[in-house]
């Protein structure tokens, strides 16, 4: 490029940027200094009357600083999806910022100044087949938020509750133009105290006529106060404990400790899986919420709201849903919630609930209100667990009202399932082995090795017995992945947190085999979970009667017990699954315990990262209908030995790949050297291979460009506090970039001298001969390359009949690998080039074509070696990415041969000439279709002979 024309491109460019910076402060003076521009008095006097305001400022606000809320509405401003049609909006949160609060001339009115913040997120569907069948899943993408920030001045009148505010803000429409937003908001019911019935409302309303491109539909607000609450309710109905609970022994429910209140146990969001009686089923006497909501309720979620200054009462949202994913990304729908406030009940060691309906907050939230406060739950923390009852936390709900009276339910139960029962930890639980008498029938005896065994397996109180794990359905192959959660060992609940006292030190007194820590056998109990990954379960794993995006959701729990025994590493177990009722909840009295698990654990110094293997089993009769097929497990260990191998491993990668990247800047420089020096040597460098080269740095610099500013979060925080790795990661792409800089420069270099060279007609010739070649060997070993490399994904992991998959892991996964492939034999091109050419020239430095071909090797001699001495973990690795190119045993066996062969030709080729291993009949036959050549001509570069 012309020097000229760049600078005059660069001077354009800084003064576009200049304008563009100086119109952008100037649209932003005009969006917020529109606020001041609205008068008040024309839009809230009739609210609140604008008063005087005094220059002291008045901590009275019933806010406090950060105030959530909810909001639906504002369409055309709030829900701009991505451009993607498939989007749709799923969460609807808002934020009210009280920045101050001003004494006014006015008794009980204060000026209040804020922010009201929209925020929107969004799901989109994704299509799965699957077969004949078509699924649909749903995913939600943070990165893809609506954000609209508001400012806001105006009074607060104490007496009467309401707030007027008049501010602006500014939003994009679905067409991209900008708009200048002016609003008025209308907020009731911030009194001094509030209780269970009291709802914050409100509406924020358009300034703009309607038909201005500005104007936008009315929004209706909800908030639940949180400042100056009375806990009322729990406080006259419980005075005496839970009315109408069930009438359990406070010695079976673990009490709380002076430093772990109520409020620890159940901070956030928590979700339980509902329990109903066999017998019922849709109809109105079992759901809350009767028939209208069109399904019957199977997870119940309480997230808390508030909690009281001496941490023994708190407030929830209650909300109850048909499945346990959704609440994770969405807002709550209010029309199937309850507002509940409870108090910790010691005495009974229980937390008592009363919880009122919320009514109209379909049509607009304004008009939300609270009543028919009938509901009553109970939460406790059993002191035992067993394979029938695993959960650390369980509860009931029930109505006060009367049975022939509108709006009566059942009782219904409740209880956790999560991994290690929920997180909750407390001191004094234990587990009671039941179903030994049946271990001891189903497990078959193995002989135990003598403590000279050089093998040793995992310790039982070792975090090695919890495991992940693949399953494979037989025929079909992986089918996804699971977890597998040790619950207890001998009477004791786990300690996954090792700063908490173990609950007691007696020993289990349970039928059947006793645990003999002599001997090497210990009574364990796990928690195994399937997640909704698989569309390939049969028989009696499959739910029945419910819809596809329903059973993609649907958890597989297993809870099992059984014998571990740590001289052979061998765990055999009976499970117990409960499973639901016309597919659609849990019921009490569906409970399977006809499940037999069997794992077997490789010693600790096995080097293979599927260190588990075992299968899961179904004892029942083949006609049954919760009969399934045998499932196989392929588990891992996480091992602390290993996470302290990797680490250690990583970071003597990251220094070979530096190391790597550095030669390959000294090698490429001295090609560099060698074509300045030697200036007829330039034309004959193979353009192609130069390109090959340049490319083998740019992909890897397009691929990682946002990890290089974005913190990769999630391997810094496995690894460790993540700022060494990122600053290695940072100098990687740093040398890698200064790599493919260099070698830009030297096709620039041998591009330009081949264009001015006398016999450029000659070498154009051969390169392009030399591409009519390489290309169609190219795509032949793309095609073999893929084949190979599918089979073995679509074995390995998830089947690849799923698009989605497909795309992502079978096309660009396979494409990247083969780009490494090719990358690995950069030499070709130059011997074909070579070839066609018949030179002798020096084309090519020493140091250059072997220093990079060792550079392109040795990544795979250390894959050969790394297979064999550290554990397997593809997610870990830096140097020799498995992703970037072909590695196994065989592939590295082949590209370390093929890479010294084009090595060596490349050696002979430059000494001998380009055709010297070709018979003398085809040598002839392509002198004969060469172009004359000029015989004055002298080459600039020879061996001599």
């Amino acid at each position: 490029m012309d020097c000229s024309i760049f600078c005059r491109t660069k001077l354009c460019f800084n003064a576009f940027f200049f304008l563009f910076i100086i119109s952008s402060f100037t649209c932003l003076h005009v969006v917020f200094g529109t606020a001041s521009e609205f008068d008040y008095g024309v839009h809230c006097n009739s609210v609140v009357h604008e008063s005087k305001p005094v220059d002291e400022e008045f901590n009275i606000m019933p806010f406090p600083g950060r105030q959530y809320g909810y909001f639906s509405g504002g369409d055309k401003v709030l829900n701009n999806p991505p451009s993607r049609s498939y989007y749709a909006p799923k969460s609807k949160t808002l934020l009210f910022e009280t920045h101050h609060v001003f004494t006014t001339d006015a008794d009980d009115v204060f000026m209040v100044e804020g922010n009201l913040i929209f925020q929107t997120s969004f799901y989109y569907e994704r299509s799965i087949s699957s077969g004949s069948s078509h699924f649909i899943i749903r995913s939600s993408d943070s990165s893809d938020r609506g954000t609209l920030d508001f400012d806001f001045r105006g009074f607060w009148s104490r007496t009467t509750g309401k707030l007027c505010m008049v501010g602006s803000s500014y939003a994009y429409s679905k067409e991209g133009k900008l708009l200048h937003l002016a609003a008025v908001l209308k907020i009731n019911n911030l009194r001094k105290s509030s209780t269970i019935r009291t709802l914050v409302t409100g509406t924020l309303d358009s300034l703009n006529s309607i038909g201005d491109p500005n104007h936008f539909e009315q929004i209706s607000l909800l908030m639940f106060p949180q400042l100056n609450y009375a806990y009322t309710m729990v406080s006259k109905q419980f005075s005496e404990g839970c009315p109408r609970g069930t009438d359990v022994q406070p010695m079976s429910s673990l009490r709380l400790s002076q430093t772990r209140t109520i409020c620890d146990m159940l901070g956030g969001s928590n979700a339980f899986e509902l329990e109903y009686t066999g017998s019922c089923n849709s109809s109105k006497s079992c759901n809350p919420f009767g028939d209208g909501i069109g399904y019957l309720p199977s997870v119940i979620s309480l997230s808390m709201i508030q909690c009281s200054n001496d941490r023994q009462s708190l407030r929830f949202l209650i909300e109850f849903r048909n499945d346990s994913y959704q609440g994770y990304y969405s807002s709550p729908n209010l029309n199937t919630s309850l507002i509940g406030e409870g108090s910790w009940d010691a005495k009974s060691n229980r937390l008592c609930i009363i919880a009122c309906r919320i009514y109209d907050a379909s049509s607009s939230l304004e008009k939300s209100h609270v009543g028919d406060c009938t509901t009553r739950l109970s939460l406790r923390f059993p002191a035992i667990l067993s394979i029938r009852n695993p959960s650390t936390i369980v509860g009931e709900i029930w109505s006060e009202k009367p049975r022939n009276e509108g709006g009566f339910f059942d009782r219904v139960e409740f209880r956790n399932t999560g991994r290690y029962g929920g997180g909750i930890q407390l001191q004094g639980l234990k587990y009671v082995y039941t179903e030994m008498d049946e271990v001891k029938k189903s497990c078959p005896k193995k002989n135990s090795r003598t403590n000279s065994s050089m093998e040793h397996y995992p310790d039982g109180y070792s975090g090695d017995m919890s495991f992940s794990m693949s399953i494979i359905n037989g025929s079909k192959g992986s089918i996804g992945w699971g977890s597998s959660d040790i619950l207890a060992v001998d009477d004791q609940q786990y300690q996954r947190f090792p700063s908490l006292l173990p609950s007691s030190s007696s020993k289990p007194k349970s039928s059947g085999v006793e645990s003999d820590s002599s001997s090497g056998l210990l009574n364990v109990s796990y928690k195994i979970s399937i997640p909704p990954l698989s569309l390939e379960l049969d028989g009696g794993l499959k739910p029945v009667n419910q819809s596809s995006y329903e059973y993609l959701q649907t958890k597989i729990q297993i809870s099992a017990e059984g014998v571990y025994d740590t001289t052979t590493g061998s765990l055999c177990m009976v499970g117990c699954r409960r499973s639901r009722l016309d597919g659609k909840s849990f019921s009490s009295h569906s409970i399977d315990c006809d499940i037999l698990v069997q794992v077997n654990f490789l010693p600790l110094n096995s080097r293979k990262i599927n260190n588990i293997k075992g299968s899961i089993e179904s004892t029942r009769e083949n006609t049954d209908s919760l009969y399934f097929k045998p499932l196989q497990i392929l588990g891992t260990t996480n091992s602390r030995s290993w996470g302290a191998e990797s680490i250690w491993r990583m970071d003597f990668e990251m220094i070979v790949s530096v190391v790597s990247n550095t030669l390959a800047i000294i090698f490429v420089a001295f090609q560099i050297f060698h074509v300045r020096k030697h200036r007829g040597i330039g034309p004959m460098v193979s353009l192609l291979m130069l390109v090959i080269l340049a490319l083998g740095h740019f992909i890897p610099l397009v691929l990682n460009l946002e990890a290089t500013f974005i913190q990769d979060s999630e391997r810094s925080i496995l690894i460790r506090g993540g700022t060494w790795l990122e600053m290695n990661e940072v100098i990687i792409r740093v040398v890698t970039m200064v790599a493919f800089l260099l070698q830009v420069r030297l096709l620039m270099l041998s591009w330009t001298a081949r264009c001015s060279t006398e016999k450029k007609k000659t070498l154009w010739i051969a390169e392009k001969r030399g591409l009519y070649v390489c290309v169609p060997v190219y795509v032949i070993g793309a095609i073999i390359a893929f084949s190979v490399k599918s089979r073995q994904n679509v074995h390995r992991t998830v089947r690849a009949t799923h698009s989605w998959y497909y795309i992502d892991e079978i096309i660009l996964g396979n494409s990247r690998a083969y780009a490494g492939l090719i990358l690995d034999a950069f030499l070709f091109p130059q011997i074909i080039f070579n070839m066609f050419h018949n030179s002798r020239e020096l084309a090519l430095s020493r140091l250059f074509y072997i220093g990079i071909t060792l550079v392109r090797l040795v990544p795979h001699g250390y894959d050969l070696y790394r297979a064999n001495s550290y554990v397997d973990i593809d997610d870990t690795y830096i140097y020799a990415d498995h992703g970037a190119d072909y590695y196994s045993t065989a592939w590295d066996f082949i590209i370390i041969v093929l890479g010294i062969f084009f090595a060596v030709i490349i050696h002979y080729q430059q000494r001998l000439g380009g055709r010297y291993f070709l018979s003398k009949r085809f040598l002839e036959s392509v002198i004969d279709e060469e172009p004359p050549v000029d015989s004055e001509e002298q080459l600039p570069l020879k061996y001599s002979t």
